[in-house]
């Protein structure tokens, strides 16, 4: 029953992980103006909702994309480190893993921009993307630690 479970979790969470990365590829496909468009929605959203708040701040589109940028990865990598965990099972390896996996999208998302209309590829982006993998799959790590010592200490 055991070797089942982890078998569905393997599938549910590989499945997960590549639908992030067909996400992720799918958006770097769009030409600038329709990402512009969209960004420029969440840049007005934002923005509204901080005046309304009263707050004295104004959100940039470039904040927005690179907000937007670590946050998809960050997702990413929770998703490719809990993947890599269930069929390595040790946290080091998984981790190496993750971030290997992580890069390589990262890479491949920004040459698909290449032939996207309008945009650019750019190393600042892998760099971006790469550290929201670590983040992601330093909370994963961060969770597992804190499950671990909780039941060491009941």
């Amino acid at each position: 029953m055991k070797d089942k479970k982890l078998w569905a979790a393997r599938i549910v969470m590989t499945v997960l992980s590549v639908a992030v990365v067909a996400f992720i590829f799918f958006r770097s496909m769009q030409n600038a103006d329709t990402s512009e468009q969209e960004s420029g929605t969440f840049v007005n959203l934002i923005n509204r909702l901080l005046c309304s708040l009263r707050i004295d701040y104004v959100v940039s589109d470039h904040m927005i994309r690179k907000t937007a940028h670590f946050t998809e990865y960050t997702v990413l990598g929770v998703f490719l480190c809990v993947t890599m965990y269930l069929y390595l099972h040790r946290r080091v390896s998984a981790l190496l893993a993750a971030l290997g996996a992580g890069i390589v999208v990262a890479v491949c998302d920004e040459l698909i921009q290449l032939s996207s209309a309008g945009r650019s590829c750019q190393l600042s982006d892998v760099l971006l993307d790469s550290s929201g993998v670590l983040c992601g799959a330093l909370i994963v790590f961060g969770v597992i630690r804190l499950i671990t010592h909780r039941k060491k200490a009941a």
